[in-house]
């Protein structure tokens, strides 16, 4: 029979880190990138968003109304006009989210008011198809490129703030304008950082670079300078006006003094709407204009440089493996030592959760740690494992069966199961001395008349009885060990230690019980044959308790559990013991001989006679044997 091994370490352990290997093979792959970002979008949708002073933002938005009374594009000369009231109403910084790279009605008019206005942003688009600056820019600062980073489904989550052309000249970003305009009251500008010249710092903070493979991203494009948007702000977070109404001058001073403006398309035929992390999903708050994204982008900024907010920081890769191998370990741990299945159901539950929770409180903390990666990997090790346990228990449960099913009632049975890590070890039953009481039992006189009955009549005969003593031995806790011909060994006590002296007595009452059964049921057998004038049976029993050695023996192909040891011979001994005198008796179908071992493990309750001292074939010492004749609550032992 094949070894059955179920090392758990070494099975907890192998499982960590074949579903290591697999997450992190997926992940490089990219596979889990959509899961991932995904959960970035949740995070930011239920993060805790701590108080943060008020957004020095206002949008100046072109809706539908505003192209039905002014036309589209916007002329120059309303874009003017826009312009210095904005200036004449002290906007710090004002951007124009609309391109002008042709001319319009008055294009002088515009020329003039941004040219006279330093605190203007107009936008340029440097990526794909390219839109160039309005032909009067003289100053760099006044313009910046308006291009987005989209990821897969169009969702913005990366603000770009810097590229760079072939020669290595910079270009700033519509947003990071408009932020050093506002931040330049500060005394605020771009600087490198001391510590690493390759980032770059706005007041207090060094912007943290976006990597292509920071947080969920895989190879993602990390070309210029980008930063991951935390979108702080929500969903509707800047004080909007129409253009319209800031023609119609019906602004006021208070509400533009000391703010980024920022004007821009939000008409719905006018093709500049975005995805944003929600957008989608679960509380979805539908597509945002592109006028907005950059708000978003330059609020941050500001946050940034004046009110010392670390941009969202991800974790090492080498901190994010460790992290996502340490949660397969606990995994696999956990889905090999637990027992119970609904335990399991709890724990994987529970487990998932408590991920999700550190994830979504690490990133209200401005920490994104991979959620989806080490949820899978959780429970993936935990599935695993409990799989693997199962066909570990199932071979245990079938290996059991082997070697006791077809000799023990099925509650006892049941109870081997329950109790397996008491015996077995490794997937087999574990070798070790246990104190037992051993039944020997042989018929006397078979042989002769089987040699004289038709074969398929001696094999029925034989069969019968030995059905009829398995099933009694089963009924009081006895397990087969052997049949050899016309004999049998049963043993009580194993495979399960006994653990105290009431415990091994309890054993050796059973044995006696059970022989008694037997003697019985060898009684009503005869009577049942006498009609078909087959031999009587006639039943030679030796019971002993003491000390043996139990656990499988036999090769790999061919193995049994049994017990050997000085008890078993002794059982042996007492049953062939002077077994001419018993083929002489008349009147007794059956005989029961104890060593004094099980004599004194009986309660006063038998008819039983000493034999005395007696040698036995084999034992270099004389012991005291006990014939048990019945029982009888009406006398005692007789010695």
């Amino acid at each position: 029979m094949p070894r059955i091994t179920n090392p758990r370490p070494v099975a907890a352990t192998g499982i960590a880190l074949l579903v290591f290997g697999i997450i992190v093979g997926i992940r490089q792959l990219g596979l889990l990138q959509g899961l991932e970002l995904a959960m970035y979008d949740l995070h930011l949708k239920f993060r805790t968003v701590k108080t943060a002073p008020e957004s020095p933002l206002l949008l100046i938005r072109v809706y539908e109304s505003d192209i039905r009374q002014l036309g589209y594009p916007i002329d120059d000369s309303s874009l003017a006009k826009s312009l210095n009231l904005l200036s004449a109403y002290g906007a710090r910084a004002i951007g124009v989210d609309m391109y002008r790279d042709f001319p319009a009605r008055g294009r002088d008019e515009l020329r003039t008011a941004v040219n006279n206005t330093p605190r203007v942003v107009m936008i340029e688009k440097r990526l794909g198809e390219p839109v160039p600056r309005p032909d009067f820019i003289q100053d760099t600062g006044q313009i910046g490129f308006a291009d987005l980073k989209q990821d897969p489904g169009g969702i913005i989550r990366r603000g770009l703030l810097m590229m760079w052309d072939d020669e290595g000249r910079p270009y700033l970003s519509f947003a990071l304008q408009l932020a050093l305009k506002y931040l330049q009251d500060f005394d605020i500008t771009l600087t490198a950082d001391p510590a690493d010249e390759s980032l770059v710092r706005l007041g207090k903070t060094t912007i943290t670079r976006f990597n292509g493979n920071d947080g969920g991203y895989q190879n993602a494009d990390d070309g210029g300078y980008q930063m991951l948007l935390d979108y702080r702000r929500g969903t509707k977070p800047f004080p909007s006006y129409p253009l319209s109404e800031l023609l119609q001058g019906k602004l006021d001073k208070q509400q533009v003094q000391d703010r980024v403006v920022i004007l821009g398309m939000t008409a719905a035929s006018v093709e500049d709407r975005h995805e944003s992390p929600f957008s989608t999903g679960w509380g979805a708050a539908g597509s945002v204009y592109g006028v907005e994204i950059h708000a978003h982008t330059v609020d941050q900024l500001i946050r940034n440089a004046l009110h010392g907010e670390a941009p969202l920081e991800t974790l090492s890769e080498q901190s994010e493996l460790f992290w996502i191998l340490a949660v397969c370990f606990i995994g696999a741990a956990l889905g090999v030592w637990l027992q119970w299945p609904w335990l399991k159901v709890l724990v994987a539950a529970g487990g998932v959760g408590l991920l999700i929770a550190t994830a979504q409180d690490a990133f209200s903390y401005g920490l994104w740690i991979p959620a989806a990666p080490v949820i899978l990997a959780y429970l993936g090790s935990l599935a695993l494992a409990t799989i693997y346990c199962a066909q570990c228990e199932h071979a245990e449960r079938k290996l059991i069966m082997q070697l006791f099913g077809k000799f023990v009632a099925p509650e006892v049975a049941t109870m081997l199961w329950q109790q397996r890590d008491q015996f077995m070890e490794e997937g087999r039953p574990r070798p070790q001395h246990l104190t037992i009481t051993v039944m020997s039992i042989d018929l006397q006189g078979y042989t002769t008349p089987a040699e004289n009955m038709d074969p398929a009549d001696t094999l029925q005969w034989i069969n019968h009885y030995l059905n009829t003593m398995t099933r009694i031995a089963a009924e009081h806790g006895g397990i087969v060990d052997d049949y050899a011909g016309d004999g049998m060994k049963v043993n009580f006590g194993v495979p399960i230690p006994r653990k105290n002296e009431q415990e091994i007595k309890r054993d050796a009452q059973q044995a006696v019980e059970c022989a008694l059964a037997m003697g019985a049921a060898i009684n009503r057998l005869n009577r049942e044959l006498a009609p078909q004038h087959l031999p009587p049976f006639r039943l030679r029993i030796g019971i002993a308790t003491g000390t043996a050695i139990a656990g499988n023996l036999g090769s790999d192909q061919r193995m049994k559990y049994t017990t050997v040891g000085d008890v078993v011979n002794t059982a042996a001994r007492l049953e062939s013991f002077n077994k001419d005198s018993f083929r002489d008796e008349q009147g007794s179908a059956f005989r029961i001989l104890i060593s004094e071992s099980v004599y004194h493990h009986l309660e006063p309750e038998y008819q039983i006679t000493s034999l005395g001292r007696c040698e036995l074939r084999g034992k270099n010492r004389a012991i005291t044997i006990y014939r048990i004749w019945t029982k009888n609550s009406n006398e005692g032992k007789t010695a």
